[in-house]
């Protein structure tokens, strides 16, 4: 009698959990790799959202640069309005400080003026903005920290006059513009030339 339509023979069982077993690795190997690729756009999403943070700080800080004169841990001020220098500030690259209008304070609430002293350094991998509560610190005031962009190997900045871009700050005046450099360890090179208040720049060239 021919029993072979009442069942599955042992080696179809064996290939029916093979098929199985090949299709379920499959599904687990796509899966893995979709929630891979989120994880990536995550983190690319995230770096970008860091680097626009970090700009748009940026130019909200040279957007409202003060004419006034610099002062550095409670020193006597500086001739300049503007300090750039590479290794400024315990910098591990380029280093500038300068002070900013525009701090709100609605009412004078706090103690304070709206100018603010701030100033930013690149410390182990990450661009940090440094500020005081008040524009003449006395010496040994320890700066608030901002962090702003991690995974950072370089910082650099440049700066405009007579076009021609320097390396370092050292004028009594304003530059006409100021290019920041971020060197990103895995976005590469990001570049941004912020462009100085034209009135503030022509009003130092009168003086």
């Amino acid at each position: 009698m021919d029993n072979r339509g009442q069942g599955f023979t042992f080696i179809e069982m064996l290939l029916a959990v093979s098929l199985f077993a090949l299709v379920g690795l499959a599904s687990i190997a796509v899966l893995s790799s979709v929630t891979k690729s989120d994880e990536l756009s995550r983190e690319s999403s995230q770096r970008l959202i860091e680097i626009q943070r970090t700009m748009l700080m940026l130019e909200r800080d040279f957007m409202q640069i003060s004419a006034r004169h610099v002062r550095i841990d409670g020193e006597p001020a500086e001739k300049n309005r503007l300090v750039g220098a590479q290794y400024l500030f315990d910098s591990e690259d380029h280093g500038i400080s300068f002070s900013r209008q525009g701090w709100r304070n609605p009412g004078m609430i706090l103690p304070r003026s709206e100018i603010q002293a701030v100033a930013y350094r690149l410390q182990e991998g990450v661009l940090q903005r440094l500020f005081t509560l008040y524009p003449d610190a006395v010496t040994g005031t320890v700066p608030r920290i901002q962090m702003l962009q991690s995974d950072l190997t370089g910082f650099e900045v440049e700066y405009l006059l007579a076009e021609t871009w320097q390396q370092r700050w050292q004028d009594s005046n304003l530059p006409t513009a100021v290019k920041v450099t971020l060197i990103h360890t895995y976005l590469g090179r990001i570049e941004r030339i912020f462009m100085l208040p034209d009135g503030l720049v022509a009003e130092q060239i009168l003086q």
